[in-house]
Formats: C-alpha cells, structure tokens, sequence
C-alpha cells in the first residue's frame, strides 16, 4: 500500500492525516500548541516547542504504518508567524503568533509613504498595520533594528519547519500571502517594502509554486520523527485553500466553510480583478489556469463563542458537547434571544433565558454574522449554491442544520477536522505524481470521500 502524508497547521494546533493514493483516512494526529501569552498582548511560541508539536504529529502517523511506502509528505498552514534566525538558521525570536498584539504605531510610522491600495493590489490581502509578520517586521526595524541588521534569515515558521525536514529553504505563493511581502501576480519579493524593512532578499525564502518538491526528508530528521530519510517534501498552501483541494471545492458557485479559530468562507473565483474590486482576502488558488479564491474572514470568531459557552453554558472539558445538545433542546429562534458573538456578554439580557435558548440563540447569531458576510459578496458578484463545511464545529450536526435554515444552502460536511490535512496530502500526491492535478485527485479520490 502507498500513501500520503499531509499536515494541516493551524493557529492552535496542527493536524495530520496518512492517507492512501486512493483517499481513504489510514491514521491522523492532532497535537497542541501552547503558546506563552503576557498581559501586554505578546503571543508567541518557542521555536523548538513549535516543531516538538509538528513532529509528535509525524510520528504518530508514521508508526501506524507497517512496512508501507511513504510517497510524500506535504505542509499546508494558516502561517503568518514569523521567526528571525542567526548565521546557523537558529531562532533568535521566537516564533510570533500572528494575532500577537505587541505592535503599537510602529509600522503605520515606518510605512506613512506606502500606498496601501497598491499594497493590497500586489499581495491580495489589506493590511491592518497592527497583525501579522509585516506588522512584527516593522516592529522590529523601529524598537530592534540590531535584530534585523544582524540576522541571517527571516521566514515564517512554516517555512522553518520545511528547512529543518529538507535543509532546504521555500516558499509558496500561497502560504506566503500573509507574509505581505510578496506580490502574487509576479511571484515575486516586493521590493520597496524590503528597503522600507532594510531587508536584503538573501534573507528570505526563494518564492516557488505550490506542488514543487523542495528537497527530502534528512537522516537526521528520520531519528527526530520517525519518517524514513530521502521522502519528497512538497510546498503546501495556506490552509483554506488546502482544505479545498481535500473537499473538491474548485469551481466557482461552491464554497468552503472552514470552522477554526477563525470562521472562514472560502469561494473560486475566475476573475482576480472581480476580487480586487470587492476588497476581499485573495488567494492564488488554482491560478493561472484555474480561478483564484476569495476569503472572507470572521477572525477569532471560535475565541469569541468559547467566552459565551463558557460564561452561561459550561466551562468544563465538555463543555462544547454541552452546548450542543442544549441548542438542540431549544427551536428555531432561541425564544426570543438573540446574541451576536462578537459583542460584549450582557447578563442583564441573557440571564433570564434558559440555557438551551441562550446555547441556540449563540449559533444562530454566529450564523447571521455568516450570512451578513455571503450577502455582501454576493452585492459584488460573487456567491455560492452549496457549501461544504470543515473543522471543528463541523462534525456538530446543529452547526450544519442552522447554517442550512439561515444562509439556505445545502451543507456537506466532508473530512470534517481533517480537510485541511487531507488537501495538504493532495498536494504531495501531485508533487510526486500521483495525481496530474486538482481535478484528477478530486476525481480519484471522489468515490472514496468521508462524507
């Protein structure tokens, strides 16, 4: 038998799954990241705590495998984080998680003669000045400029974990939009940004498609995780995108529902222009040939159901299986209630419903904010006849009977946790040459797919 090895690596945790040519689940992994936090909004994670989670993962997969061949392995993340390395590739940060909050005026200082429209044109994404690794760069140049003069590398820690498998240095398009440092038509460094940053682009990552074998798995990293030395390692996407290639979302008129720290509808789009002009998250996707893919995003969205579900419904290890037979008890409109997620609780309000009221009335407004995004992309244009859903709150059946009542959308639920995992080993089939492409894997694996 031959497989596959993906890893889905998310803000929180990375998930991993080993999966036959023919799209069947053999094994997965699921380890926890645990990030060190300080009041003043630093969030970040030591590099070596960062690999020991991605690696525990790999090994879990490979010693489920007995005398099997490994064909490829693949990463697929939600990135954003960056690490700065010395003259031996070791950290001299650590690996700074991209909802870190540490960046005050910083890059809105050091950026003030940028044309942020421009920006946003180039690398497909509107940056906020505040979040994510050009907001730490810039951070850096203005309270650290040592750090950036001397360093050797400069990466996300995605990309670190390909050099410690391979020795080797890359990075995708796609994973790299959140660096913001790419222009994603070109493939190419921006240049004017990197003066702004005095960065040479010696010190980072060589820009390569998704798909492209980067190198192979080392002796050294074989003793580390398990995985046999001399397995092709193939560049991945970001997550989102990932997740669609695991579910067959690629055409336009479908979308993805992606459920993790952050809720995200993910939708081919053929016109990139189109996109440019609603604003949007842009990813290169199936690009040139194939459409790109728009992003809407309600960020940290899961972060603000946990408050709800802790403060009136359960704060206990199960709690989340709690909640959702509470919302089942409660009918369509929670009694009145209506709570949206992303405001501060109101006891006053809340506290005179029973908790199966106060359990439905926290999905259904987590879905009208859903259902307010899609209404928005579709006055531009751009909308979906079906979806299917993956993550967490995916294999929760009233997530999917809510979603389907208040956005009127059929709703599969394919791979559940693992889509992205399952897109990522995609990846590696095609970089090694299972599948010839997309359309070919999701045809191969179609008769196979865990619905």
């Amino acid at each position: 038998m031959r497989y596959l090895i993906g890893l889905d690596i998310g803000t929180s945790s990375v998930k991993g799954v080993l999966m036959t040519t023919e799209g069947f689940v053999k094994a997965k992994a699921h380890e926890k990241f645990l990030y060190d936090r300080q009041d003043n909004g630093i969030l970040e994670i030591p590099a070596d705590r960062y690999l020991t989670a991605c690696y525990d993962a790999i090994n879990t997969l490979v010693k489920s495998l007995d005398n099997c061949e490994i064909l490829g392995i693949c990463a697929s993340s939600a990135s954003g984080n960056v690490v700065v390395l010395d003259k031996d590739y070791n950290p001299l940060t650590k690996v700074i998680n991209w909802q870190d909050k540490r960046v005050g005026e910083e890059a809105e200082e050091l950026l003030k003669n940028t044309d942020f429209k421009e920006l946003y044109k180039k690398v497909g994404w509107a940056f906020d000045g505040k979040s994510f690794p050009l907001a730490q760069l810039c951070y850096m140049k203005k309270r650290q400029p040592q750090l950036l003069n001397d360093c050797r590398f400069v990466c996300m820690s995605t990309e670190y974990l390909y050099y410690k498998l391979t020795g080797n240095w890359g990075i995708s398009s796609s994973t790299g939009t959140p660096f913001y440092l790419i222009d994603q038509m070109k493939g190419e460094y921006i240049p004017e940004i990197l003066d702004v940053l005095g960065l040479d682009e010696t010190k980072l990552p060589p820009i390569m498609n998704c798909g492209k074998v980067l190198g192979h798995t080392t002796e050294k990293i074989c003793k580390e995780t398990g995985i046999p030395a001399g397995i092709p390692v193939v560049l991945g996407s970001f997550d989102h995108p990932s997740a669609a290639r695991g579910v067959g979302v690629l055409e336009e008129g479908q979308m993805l529902l992606s459920c993790g720290t952050s809720w995200v509808g993910f939708l081919p789009v053929k016109s990139r222009e189109k996109l440019i002009e609603a604003g949007t998250l842009i990813d290169p996707f199936l690009s040139p040939d194939g459409p790109w893919a728009t992003m809407t995003s309600l960020a940290s969205l899961s972060e603000r159901i946990k408050i709800y579900v802790d403060k009136y419904i359960d704060n206990s290890d199960n709690a989340f299986n709690i909640f959702a037979k509470l919302a089942a008890e409660s009918k369509s409109g929670a009694g009145g209630l209506k709570i949206n997620p992303l405001d501060e609780p109101d006891d006053v309000k809340i506290l005179k419903y029973h908790k199966s009221h106060i359990a439905r009335a926290i999905m259904e407004g987590t879905v009208h904010l859903l259902k307010a995004r899609l209404e928005e992309l579709a006055q531009m244009g751009i909308s979906a006849n079906s979806a299917v859903m993956v993550g967490g709150p995916s294999e929760n059946p009233m997530w999917i009977k809510i979603i389907e009542e208040i956005c009127g959308i059929p709703v599969k639920v394919i791979h559940g946790a693992v889509a992205g995992a399952v897109g990522a080993a995609v990846i590696a089939g095609m970089g090694t040459g299972v599948y010839m492409d997309e359309r070919h894997a999701s045809n191969v694996l179609k008769s196979n797919i865990q619905e």
